[in-house]
């Protein structure tokens, strides 16, 4: 019998408007778990090569994680994924909330879609009653209105992920849409719904729905209770409290103090984060003011200093406690004891309903300082407006920096802004604001230049000529709101992972933040010289795929000792080892990279500014200036890959992905003739810091 999952996924037809139950051999759950790591396994095995991500052939998976469902902690969490239209390669992203668990509650571990619906569609799933319906009425409406006429329609228990019209417009920056406004927003894989004319998917779980059975179930109660009793006393109101929630005050200090992440590697760190989710409610705002002063946070595009370019007086403007003055409620995703999430309350917001998601620390920064944007009103207005129109806030951010800089150095003028509500044009700048959410609105619509800035940077700085070296992009993904010259681990993920300039991928810099204590068999993570840091990354990027496939949320692993073998043999009965752990994220991280290796989408590109090429003169990123591909070549060597990103022959064979050997005769990868512009680059330079300081800050 199977035991925590149901070794069943249902495949849907668009084409045909029909779908069936596949049911996979426990083999693969074992070989995968859930989530991207399902994911990949069956859009590998079943895509064709080559395939337009944008076409019919293109395979659209949402899936749970193997853990999601269940009551374990920080598990609530599902994929979407599919091709990249943004990348080209692999593309997925993720959200909480409550939807991923209803997929798993009406007897289902995945849901894959094939082919093209004739007009606009949703899947709707009551129990083990499965209809394509017709959603011509819904086309057109935000995410918002969408959930809300389902709901009214098949009532309020049910469940909802859908697109909106970003996702309809097929803009590449767009995301799926669950919960009334948290999307899973990167890799344009909300473009891949709405080229397939899919509108939404709706679960309503009945009484009949398919029971998930657990193995030891009164052992995971256990694991759970015990967990979330220390997790609730170190989040306690104590005398650290008041310092944690003023930390960004003290700001300049630190920097002053050259204090960086590496400064808080200790277990306390752990306390230290829950009390800033739990106890004083700032979330991750928590870190808006920090990061932007401490050279962590992008400002201007990259190219700014924090501290005098978006200084303390504009940055506390939008500050975590200035934005939880408008909080109504605090929420969590399912089975998440930080409740990290809020519910605001501003009245200013042009909707009937007067309430909104807390915009995250990283759309603070990409719609902050990354465009000098210190107005709290435009902020709540444009999170609101993305959430609904399903558009990633971290890549608009970043699209509407380039567009400034464009303006600023005369690649874009009045003209090129001209649109319904302003004929005659309007000429955006840094430092005025006034037309941010006219460019979103227009990006959205894809009115005027919107149609070129809706598909991110790298496509629009490919439309204007001389524009691209302010297009912030990583091998077509726009850069996140962690600037990789503070971190070069992030820089070497940025490039090298099968899902491009992604903050939350590979690396998590297991050696700082606590994140080593979440699980002490993993072993010491010392860094002794330079070629220590690819084995680092590899280790580190095989344990986080096992996090991502069991659909964790990856502040699980800053919140100290989990009990996660422990979770899984509760679960399923398999008596998992480190080493099988540790293999298991191996196997699915490098599928992922042979399925960029057969797409031709291995690529190592990201702009010279953001490897301090040249340095800043002055800031926390003061003379750092990075060559991430000395540690790329390392990570690389130690996952049993070519110098080109190939995996080799013999590390399929290990792990047991024989079926993809014959797609190595035409697999592409990095040149290694360096003909790639970013090696050509790198490969003529001296770079001004060394990579051992990493381990010691």
């Amino acid at each position: 019998m199977a035991q925590g999952y149901h070794k069943k996924i249902l495949v849907v037809d668009l084409s045909t408007d029909s779908w069936h139950i596949e049911e996979l051999d426990e083999n693969i759950y074992r070989e995968y778990y859930g989530g991207y790591g399902l994911g990949i396994y069956y859009i590998y095995t079943h895509l064709k090569p080559s395939a337009d991500p944008l076409g019919p052939d293109n395979i659209l998976g949402i899936c749970p994680g193997l853990f999601t469902g269940t009551a374990t902690p920080f598990s609530g969490r599902y994929m979407v994924c599919g091709k990249s239209p943004l990348t080209g390669g692999w593309g997925n992203a993720n959200s909480g909330g409550t939807f991923g668990p209803e997929i798993k509650k009406v007897g289902l571990d995945g849901i894959f879609f094939k082919g093209k619906a004739e007009k606009p569609t949703y899947l709707f799933i009551e129990g083990e009653n499965i209809q394509l319906l017709d959603a011509s009425e819904l086309w057109g409406k935000d995410g918002v209105e969408t959930e809300k006429a389902i709901e009214k329609k098949h009532g309020p228990s049910v469940k909802v992920a859908c697109i909106g019209p970003a996702g309809e417009n097929l803009s590449l920056i767009s995301g799926v849409i669950n919960d009334l406004g948290r999307i899973a927003a990167r890799s344009g894989l909300g473009a891949v719904m709405g080229s397939k004319k899919l509108k939404a998917v709706c679960i309503r779980r009945t009484k009949e729905s398919g029971k998930l059975e657990l193995h030891d179930k009164i052992g995971l109660m256990n694991h759970i209770k015990e967990y979330n009793t220390k997790f609730n006393a170190m989040a306690k109101k104590g005398l650290m409290t008041r310092f944690i929630a003023n930390m960004g005050s003290m700001a300049g200090l630190m920097r002053r103090l050259k204090m960086g992440v590496s400064s808080f590697d200790t277990p306390a760190i752990a306390k230290i984060i829950i009390q800033m989710f739990s106890v004083t409610q700032l979330g991750t705002t928590s870190a808006n003011i920090i990061s932007s002063q401490m050279g962590d946070s992008p400002v201007k595009n990259f190219k700014g200093v924090g501290y005098k370019d978006f200084p303390p007086k504009s940055v506390k403007k939008i500050g975590g406690k200035k934005i939880r003055s408008f909080m109504k409620t605090q929420y969590g995703c399912f089975t998440c004891p930080a409740r990290c999430g809020a519910i605001l309350e501003y009245e200013a917001l042009p909707y009937a309903e007067k309430e909104t998601h807390r915009p995250e620390y990283e759309t603070c920064a990409s719609l902050g300082c990354t465009i000098l944007n210190d107005d709290l009103d435009l902020l709540f207005k444009a999170n609101e407006m993305l959430n609904r129109a399903g558009m990633d806030t971290i890549s608009a951010g970043i699209t509407i920096a380039f567009v400034y800089e464009c303006c600023e150095n005369g690649l874009l003028t009045e003209k090129d802004f001209k649109c319904a509500a302003y004929p005659e044009g309007f000429l955006p700048k840094w430092g005025d604001n006034t037309y941010l959410l006219q460019i979103l609105e227009m990006m959205i619509n894809r009115e005027g230049i919107g149609d070129i800035l809706a598909d991110g940077t790298k496509v629009a700085s490919e439309k204007i000529p001389g524009s691209k070296d302010y297009a912030m992009h990583a091998n077509g993904q726009e850069i996140p709101m962690h600037d990789p010259r503070a971190d070069p681990m992030l820089g070497v993920t940025y490039i090298a992972d099968p899902t491009p300039g992604r903050h939350t991928a590979a690396t998590l810099n297991m050696d700082k933040l606590g994140v080593k204590y979440f699980l002490e068999e993993l072993g010491p993570w010392d860094i002794n010289d330079e070629s220590d840091l690819g084995i680092l990354q590899a280790k580190n990027a095989k344990f986080k795929q096992t996090i991502e496939a069991n659909g964790m949320c990856i502040f699980a692993l800053n919140m100290g000792a989990y009990p996660y073998l422990e979770v899984i043999q509760a679960i399923t009965g398999w008596d998992v080892s480190i080493d099988e752990i540790l293999e298991t994220g191996h196997r699915i991280q490098t599928l992922r990279q042979m399925f960029n290796a057969r797409e031709g989408a291995i690529r190592h590109y990201i702009p010279q500014r953001a490897i301090g090429s040249p340095p800043q003169t002055k800031g926390p990123l003061k003379g750092k200036s990075w060559d991430f591909e000395i540690i790329a070549q390392d990570y690389y060597n130690a996952m049993g890959y070519k110098k080109n990103g190939i995996p080799k022959k013999e590390t399929l064979d290990l792990l047991n992905l024989d079926f993809a050997i014959s797609d190595l005769a035409s697999a592409k990868g990095v040149p290694e003739a360096l003909e790639n512009e970013y090696l050509k680059s790198q490969s003529k330079k001296e770079f001004t810091t060394k990579l051992t300081p990493l381990s010691g800050g």
